[in-house]
């Protein structure tokens, strides 16, 4: 539940079907939401919104509104807010869609920052903390970690560990150092933009500020499936930052050589490095680096990486 009751918002319909509507007026008065009216026109609801001087929004379907009936009203109100119904209702984007409406505004205005860079990766452990660290260790930067993570790997790198809730604030005075966020996992970052979570809290927050990011996903099917998905969603994100993909734990055999092609592919033309595996990568990462261990092809990817990202 995204707890849209909080915001007491006021709901306006302006739904041609009658089962869709339904349907909505049932949906959001389970969330707490207040539908102030309803309309069966579009004189109606232009009357009511010009008798109104309430906060609202306006939930439509397009067989209701056409675009230019839209740009009319929007130019003739400036106080509500228009949403698109989806076909078929889709409940999950509709409550995410009232959720980026209702959420507070930031008390820091969030903004590119030009030393700043984040580490996302996909689901099943890919190895985004291990990066981060080395990756830090190389570029003489500090990193800024979550309290909702896991338990991350042990460096030498200065970590300052923050909830969800302090980013922003820290964000606003890092000084001109480099800066990795260890952003963590996500599949879909146009769905954070709406959510209300902690945990989305940070990964949005984390995709606003960064200058670049650098997605990793590990060198298997189950990472070729999430990659294929993020990258399709990646396409959606406006204005997003320069973005670097990351093949990790890459081995050089027959199936190596099989996910590499379909890396490749669902990457395109876009910026990317090959991490091979290397199990002393797995240690913590130390400015006590064996000698032997300084000039590994590992060591290389993350020094390519640095200089390309950060």
């Amino acid at each position: 539940m995204l707890e849209l009751a909080e915001a007491k918002l006021n709901i306006v319909t302006a739904i041609a079907n009658n089962d869709e509507e339904e349907a909505v007026a049932h949906l959001l008065h389970s969330q707490g939401c207040n539908i102030v009216f309803r309309s069966l026109n579009l004189q109606l609801l232009g009357d009511f919104l010009n008798n109104s001087d309430s906060e609202l929004i306006v939930i439509y379907s397009k067989e209701f509104l056409t675009n230019s009936q839209i740009e009319e009203l929007q130019a003739k109100f400036s106080n509500p807010k228009f949403i698109e119904l989806s076909t078929g209702v889709n409940k999950q984007f509709l409550l995410g869609q009232l959720a980026q409406v209702s959420r507070p505004p930031l008390i820091h205005q969030l903004s590119r920052i030009n030393n700043l860079t984040a580490v996302f990766g996909s689901l099943a452990s890919p190895g985004i903390s291990t990066i981060t660290n080395h990756l830090a260790l190389a570029t003489s930067a500090k990193i800024i970690a979550s309290t909702h993570h896991n338990l991350r790997p042990l460096t030498s790198a200065q970590v300052d560990v923050i909830s969800a809730a302090q980013l922003d604030k820290t964000l606003a005075d890092i000084g001109s150092d480099p800066v990795i966020i260890d952003a963590g996992a996500c599949i879909n970052l146009t769905k954070i933009l709406s959510d209300r979570r902690a945990s989305a809290l940070w990964l949005s927050q984390s995709l606003i500020c960064a200058k670049s990011i650098i997605y990793v996903v590990r060198a298997n099917d189950n990472g070729m499936t999430y990659l294929s998905e993020f990258v399709s969603d990646f396409k959606k994100v406006i204005n997003p930052p320069k973005i670097l993909y990351v093949l990790n734990q890459q081995r050089f055999d027959r199936k190596g050589e099989v996910i590499q092609g379909k890396f490749l592919e669902l990457i395109g033309s876009q910026n990317h490095v090959q991490v091979p595996y290397d199990r002393r990568s797995e240690h913590s990462p130390s400015g006590g680096l064996a000698r032997f261990w300084r000039n590994t092809t590992f060591n290389k990817q993350i020094a390519k990486i640095g200089s390309q990202q950060i």
